[in-house]
């Protein structure tokens, strides 16, 4: 293994002087999880390496004015025991419990799943939904992006090598709304996510949607929001029949999508089984909404 200079900063202030003027050969790890694995198959070879898990302001979940906002480098095992996500926000506590084994959860950081970009990373499929935002700061300045565009263009995604994810933000849901996640992976346990889906629904007294959010991951590069489908139901009733036509278009842009990727063979597969776990996330949001 090539050697690296290691800093473990205690404060965001030095994490971020330590990043100034960083390059391709600056590392941030949190948990570790991914760099481990990517520094034994030498898909990285460092020459800086910025461990931010002893940061401790980066560790929270908290709901102010309106928003519900996480710290980078809360741990998956935090999330989903989070009693605001699971009252307020359960598709992202139900995410972040399918995050790998136990051990991994307590590693793992909801900022790292979010900086490296794994086209099946649960917890982002689940915060697209959320309508999410991001929070970068750098010596420089402070940028806020909402995930959607931090996950466009080239690349892993839009952090800069000089910035630190710090926060991860979204509006509170109200007391009409119901969210979920559902996903389907290669094995019980430990499961590797094949396709997952996320979705944040409102409605009115009259029982029609107001609000849909929904975003479907491991079919593309990055998880999605699926716009063409929450247009089918917005203003709808939401009863079996509207709810089979938003699972029939859900099917079709996972058929269209895999078929544009390396992986078209499993285009029909992935294509019938997300249909199967959207209705699955639908059957869960209907009972909350009642």
């Amino acid at each position: 293994m090539k050697q690296f200079c290691y800093y473990a900063p205690t404060t965001v202030e030095e994490a971020i002087k330590l990043l100034a003027g960083a390059n391709n050969n600056t590392q941030i790890i949190a948990g570790g999880t991914d760099f481990i694995v990517q520094i034994n198959h030498k898909m990285i070879s460092p020459e800086k390496v910025v461990d931010i898990k002893k940061i401790e302001e980066l560790k929270y979940v908290k709901e102010e004015n309106g928003f519900i906002k996480i710290g980078a480098g809360t741990n998956f095992s935090e999330l989903d025991c989070s009693e605001i996500l699971l009252k307020k926000a359960k598709a992202l506590a139900a995410a972040c419990g399918e995050v790998g084994s136990t051990q991994i959860r307590n590693l793992g950081t909801i900022g790292g799943n979010i900086v490296n970009a794994s086209a099946a990373g649960d917890s982002i499929a689940a915060l697209m939904a959320l309508d999410a935002s991001v929070v970068l700061k750098s010596e420089k300045e402070e940028r806020v992006m909402r995930l959607e565009e931090f996950y466009q263009g080239h690349g892993n995604s839009q952090i800069r090598k000089d910035e630190l994810l710090t926060e991860i933000f979204f509006q509170t849901p109200n007391e009409n709304t119901a969210t979920s996640f559902k996903k389907l992976g290669k094995r019980k346990a430990l499961a590797i996510v094949v396709i997952s889906a996320g979705a944040l629904i409102e409605k009115d007294d009259s029982n029609k949607c107001t609000k849909a959010q929904i975003a479907l991951g491991a079919i593309s590069r990055y998880p999605i929001r699926v716009k063409e489908a929450e247009e089918l139901l917005i203003g709808k009733e939401l009863n079996e029949h509207n709810i089979e036509i938003c699972l029939e278009r859900l099917s079709e842009i996972t058929n269209i999508s895999v078929t544009n990727s390396p992986f078209k063979h499993l285009a029909l597969y992935k294509g019938s089984a997300m249909k199967g776990i959207a209705r699955e996330m639908f059957a869960d949001i209907l009972a909350d909404l009642k």
